[in-house]
């Protein structure tokens, strides 16, 4: 009689055990990843955004006064908020744009946009035309 062998109970525990380890840690590790392209992509379009509006401002033929503008825009499938502040600088050629892009929320939000924002943009328009 040929003797054979199979793998007992224990073994077989073991061997879920150890798989069971393995795809927590890959599950996880995606999750992780995922989480952080959605991230990435938030940013770019965020700053792509502020970019857009920076350029728009330095485009225009008459400078910008200072104070805040603020203003929606759907982009990227999604409703974003931006804020830009327009002040003074040492040199009077120059004005100092801030400029803060969030996603904007499904209900009223509760923080300043400032706050919440996804990026901030600080660049300069030329104050003379």
């Amino acid at each position: 009689m040929s003797r054979q062998r199979a793998f007992t109970l224990i073994e077989v525990l073991v061997a879920l055990a150890i798989f069971a380890v393995v795809a927590a840690s890959v599950l996880t590790a995606s999750a992780r990843s995922l989480q952080i392209a959605a991230r990435l992509e938030d940013k770019t379009l965020a700053m792509w955004i502020a970019d857009n509006r920076l350029t728009e401002l330095q485009l225009r033929d008459a400078p910008p006064g200072n104070g805040r503008d603020q203003g929606e825009l759907e982009y990227g499938g999604r409703r974003w908020e931006w804020l830009s502040q327009v002040e003074g600088t040492r040199d009077p050629a120059l004005r100092r744009v801030t400029l803060w892009v969030a996603v904007k929320p499904s209900r009223g939000a509760g923080t300043r946009l400032e706050e919440r924002a996804t990026v901030r943009l600080v660049g300069f328009v030329e104050s003379s035309p």
